[in-house]
């Protein structure tokens, strides 16, 4: 493998990370690590200094030469417990960020929906208005739960 993004990928899968958990640990959404993977886009230091945290090999990703820990041996695959901990707690923090957006888009679409049956005298029309606003609402509910829950584990 050439170039950081192929080493980039190769550290994350190493450690068992989705694309989604290592963008949220460097602070960056999952398209930008999507990018930085397939070198579309190149990393900042700030990203590179947070995930040498969650066990990345710099080193290795910069260079293609793998740091080696004092006694000699590969540094680690698995981050340690202190370290998932924090990487859980960052994951779940993008989460709540990512669903109360959801869940604010859900609610101006139930506005915009009702006022939109409310001008409306097709019968289907309004039907289907309805249809999308309850699921939209129960979308809304489920996150609202999902938050509840993953809140309760950090």
């Amino acid at each position: 493998m050439t170039g950081i993004g192929p080493r980039l990928r190769e550290e994350r899968t190493r450690l068992k990370l989705s694309q989604s958990a290592l963008g949220a640990i460097g602070g960056v959404e999952t398209n930008a690590q999507g990018n930085y993977e397939s070198g579309a886009r190149s990393p900042k230091a700030d990203y590179l200094l947070r995930i040498t945290g969650a066990g990345v090999d710099i080193n290795y990703v910069l260079t293609g030469v793998r740091q080696r820990e004092n006694d000699g041996t590969l540094p680690s695959t698995v981050p340690h417990d202190a370290v998932h901990h924090e990487h859980f707690e960052k994951v779940t923090h993008q989460l709540h960020r990512n669903l109360h957006g959801l869940i604010d888009a859900l609610y101006q679409m139930a506005l915009l929906i009702e006022l939109r049956a409310n001008d409306t005298q097709d019968e289907t029309t309004k039907t289907e208005l309805e249809t999308v606003r309850a699921q939209a609402q129960e979308l809304a509910q489920a996150s609202v739960r999902l938050i509840f829950e993953t809140s309760r584990l950090t």
